[in-house]
């Protein structure tokens, strides 16, 4: 029950504060939530994008005829499908960042609710790695101070303290880590890397389940980051798009590489700024989930495989055989997997973080 009740809590969260929801159809506007059966059109095709994927579902829309965008966070299309008692998705495919259909199921089936009604998801489309990004003289102290490597297991005991105390000058005053939300792909994927980083300094698996974050340090640790976090208010829905405009907001915000390499390479941002690839390396990956009734891979040959994949490829996205862009391609060689946590430990990670005061 409590859980049930903490993912209405987190509808109305997501809803009233971080939901995005956009669609193109031609350069019209409307509500989400249709789909090709609601628009009176069966020629419309319906993509529900997550805001990650925002540049790249766009670009698609002026090459696919009769393709309809919508723009939402992946944890508020999910919270929904999870509480729904008609399981629909409501479009005629769902672009995500992470594993969301699978977050959807596991809480639906911890609601009581009939099983998820989805008809599968592609192969990963793309990926993008977790990364750390800083002011370059930032980056250097916390070099000096983390001799292991910059991470968040690091970062986070200075979150609020003095820079001094973490290598750098008393003008800079306090280190304020920024870390986008976790109801979006980026965020679900920079908070569970941030805890891969504290569960490994303390000896627990890299990908940990949910009992490791009720672990006492870890759970101590993670407190302190995500409160920390939140001392910018409204900056915490986008970190880095704050820190690009307002580099002294944060001394290092989390971000994918897909958002955070073409900036930096493109010299946004008052100061040079550094991506950091913090261990252990995860990555955000991308699918494309269809409703019940559909084939992953007939939608996506309606889409247009090789539009897609270069859509995403241009928009900073690793996706194989594509040209990288710009600032993206550097840190370790990625690893086979996600390196992500299970589905279920990354809903309880979304329930812990509401909870932090």
């Amino acid at each position: 029950m409590k859980r049930f009740l903490a993912l209405l809590a987190a509808i109305g969260m997501v809803a009233a504060a971080l939901l995005v929801r956009t669609l193109v159809d031609g350069g019209s506007v409307g509500p989400a939530g249709g789909g090709s059966s609601g628009d009176g059109d069966a020629s419309t095709t319906t993509l529900r994008c997550g805001p990650d994927l925002r540049p790249a579902c766009e670009s698609l829309a002026t090459q696919v005829d009769d393709l309809r965008i919508e723009v939402e966070d992946e944890g508020a299309t999910a919270a929904r499908l999870a509480t729904d008692g008609s399981s629909g998705l409501g479009a005629d495919a769902w672009l995500t960042v992470g594993p969301w259909p699978q977050v959807a199921a596991d809480d639906r089936a911890a609601a009581g609710l009939p099983p998820l009604d989805l008809g599968g998801s592609t192969p990963v489309l793309a990926r993008s790695p977790v990364v750390m990004v800083a002011a370059v003289d930032r980056a250097d102290a916390l070099a000096r101070t983390c001799p292991t490597g910059v991470t968040w297991a690091c970062v986070g005991p200075l979150g609020g303290r003095p820079w001094t105390e973490a290598g750098g000058q008393a003008t800079w005053g306090a280190l304020r880590p920024g870390l986008p939300a976790p109801v979006g792909g980026a965020g679900l994927a920079v908070w569970s890397q941030a805890v891969s980083s504290e569960t490994v300094s303390v000896g627990l698996p890299a990908e940990w389940a949910r009992n490791d974050l009720d672990d006492a340090a870890v759970s101590s640790w993670f407190d302190q980051l995500v409160s920390q976090s939140r001392r910018a208010g409204p900056a915490v829905a986008d970190p880095l798009a704050r820190f690009l405009v307002a580099p002294a907001t944060f001394g290092v915000v989390g971000a994918l590489e897909a958002a955070a390499g073409p900036a930096v390479a493109r010299g946004e941002g008052r100061d040079a700024s550094r991506l950091i690839y913090p261990e252990p390396v995860v990555t955000a990956e991308v699918i494309l989930t269809v409703p019940a009734g559909s084939d992953p891979g007939e939608a996506l040959d309606r889409l247009g495989a090789d539009r897609l994949a270069a859509a995403l490829a241009a928009a900073g996205w690793r996706v194989a055989d594509q040209p990288a862009a710009p600032g993206v391609g550097g840190g370790p060689p990625l690893p086979a997997g996600s390196g992500l946590a299970p589905p279920g430990a990354l809903s309880y990670l979304q329930q812990r973080w509401e909870q932090v005061p």
